[in-house]
């Protein structure tokens, strides 16, 4: 039952955006009482996390399908990139939605275990491409950051200003990809 009111709930994301999700509206979609929907969510901001748990899981899945045959290092960091670029520009509203869930998760709270897997993968295609014994840690932890700031400040540009077209899109990821990548020399 956790499942389908999950999946009823990224339904209603996917089709018209977080903001529009509540519990009691959800209820009435899948035809459950609102108190059956609250056995399984205390309140719709555990709900979101669920949500966001389920987007980095599916991003998790989109990056091990597409690069685990990758066997050149620089090529499976561009890989990982273009896939989490692929699934940002596809999965728009549950990319914002979790985007913004991760805003909300205090400094107290762990990340997610998802979520860190993601950001894991990132650091493990960095660390091959950069050569982990010529790197201190912290350095490969500030590039695996910059890689994912990167990725997620052309997203937020492109869902802002939609006038960019897709062509245009593509090689401003790619440039960026390819000036840090250059900068592993």
């Amino acid at each position: 039952m956790h499942k389908e009111i999950l999946y009823a709930a990224l339904s209603i994301v996917r089709d018209e955006g977080h903001h529009s999700l509540s519990l009691r509206r959800l209820a009435g979609n899948i035809e459950f009482s609102p108190t059956a929907v609250y056995l399984y969510f205390k309140n719709k901001d555990a709900l979101m996390i669920d949500l966001a748990r389920l987007g980095y899981q599916q991003l998790n899945s989109s990056i091990d399908r597409d690069c685990k045959s990758i066997n050149d290092p620089r090529n499976r960091l561009r890989a990982v990139l273009r896939t989490y670029w692929d699934f940002v520009n596809h999965e728009k509203k549950l990319y914002l939605l979790m985007q913004e869930t991760e805003m909300k998760l205090n400094e107290l709270e762990p990340m997610y275990p998802e979520m860190q897997r993601f950001i894991n993968s990132i650091n493990q295609a960095t660390t091959m491409a950069y050569g982990k014994e010529n790197c201190t840690d912290g350095f490969l932890k500030r590039k695996c950051y910059m890689l994912i700031a990167i990725v997620q400040g052309l997203a937020s540009l492109n869902l802002l200003h939609k006038g960019i077209d897709v062509s245009s899109q593509f090689q401003m990821l790619d440039d960026a990809i390819e000036s840090l990548i250059d900068s592993l020399n």
